[in-house]
């Protein structure tokens, strides 16, 4: 009688620690989708080296996991315009990017960008905000797309009128 008494004492306190014990912090974003997506970005006019206006049309396609389930794939698309030369050529400082998830919602990707530097002859961008409209509004958003240098060879003669860029992107839950 003793034991099974200690046993159940034992049990509770461990069981009451366990509740009063906080799983982590109040704010931690938990991922709801994670995705590698491929992009093409096309310039006009084409991007020299001398800065100029320049209008900016990307279209890709998603590749997700995650929750809620039954959004495995998006196509993407987004426009800005902004003054580019080769030199800055990834310097845009906000944007935004829309998915079009396989089951036909959407989803407005508002984004600033936070990083931009040079890793193993790929340029790596990074951007981070959150959906603004859509589907998964007011969730963050993190996101990396990374450019090959060698498409820039053409800054001093033709000119750069498409960059091919791979990356990822995390949907994060509030």
């Amino acid at each position: 009688m003793r034991f099974s008494l200690r046993l159940s004492t034992t049990l509770s306190a461990t069981a009451l620690a366990a509740l009063l014990t906080p799983a982590g912090p109040a704010n931690a974003d938990t991922a709801l989708l994670t995705c590698t997506e491929s992009t093409t970005a096309t310039y006009s006019p084409a991007i020299v080296n001398t800065p100029q206006g320049i209008t900016v049309n990307a279209s890709g396609s998603a590749s997700c996991t995650g929750l809620p389930p039954g959004y495995t794939s998006a196509t993407t698309s987004d426009q800005y315009t902004v003054t580019l030369g080769c030199t800055d050529l990834l310097q845009f400082p906000t944007g935004t990017k829309t998915y079009t998830w396989n089951n036909s919602a959407t989803s407005t990707f508002s984004f600033t960008r936070i990083n931009n530097r040079v890793v193993n002859g790929t340029t790596v961008v990074e951007l981070i905000g959150s959906i603004t409209a859509g589907t998964f509004q007011g969730a963050v958003v993190n996101a990396t797309a990374t450019a090959l240098n060698s498409q820039l060879d053409a800054c001093s003669t033709t000119g750069v009128s498409e960059l091919d860029y791979t990356g990822a992107l995390a949907i994060l839950d509030l």
